[in-house]
């Protein structure tokens, strides 16, 4: 009788360790799904800000443009070459203004490196077959366990 509640004991700690290490790996995917929607929406939110710089820039000089809209006499408007050469210096000074926000996205929203990452978990393996994990804030040890397909 003894022997068989001690097989019914191993076999409980066993699947208590089999649980313990599938909802650490559980976490770790979940991590590593949020890590990865993280990243997606920080491109999102990238290009949206280079697109509102860039409308900003082209409304910016579209100013002279409507400048020339209203209905104002001057000399201007009487030769053909003006039209050209404002719509020129519009997209000219347009462009420039948007690289120029961009270069100083570039500058000044990069990732900074941290100098030292301190490490959060640890693996020790032991010599018994266990696995020790060792977190700021608890230790759990998790045995190795067998497969079910590989025991009959």
């Amino acid at each position: 009788m003894e022997l068989l509640l001690e097989n019914y004991y191993r076999q409980a700690e066993d699947l208590a360790n089999e649980t313990r290490e599938l909802r650490v790996l559980i976490d770790d995917s979940e991590s590593i799904i949020f890590i990865n929607l993280d990243s997606h929406r920080n491109v999102m939110m990238r290009l949206n800000l280079q697109l509102t710089m860039g409308t900003f820039s082209v409304s910016l000089f579209g100013l002279i443009g409507v400048a020339f809209g209203m209905n104002l006499e001057s000399s201007l408007e009487e030769d053909k070459r003006i039209f050209w050469l404002v719509t020129g210096i519009m997209f000219l000074g347009s462009g420039l203004i948007w690289r120029r926000l961009l270069s100083f996205l570039g500058r000044h929203l990069e990732p900074s490196v941290p100098s030292s990452m301190p490490a959060l978990l640890k693996k020790t393996h032991l010599t018994n077959g266990k696995i020790e994990l060792k977190n700021d804030f608890k230790t759990e040890s998790f045995g190795t366990s067998r497969s079910p397909l590989t025991t009959q």
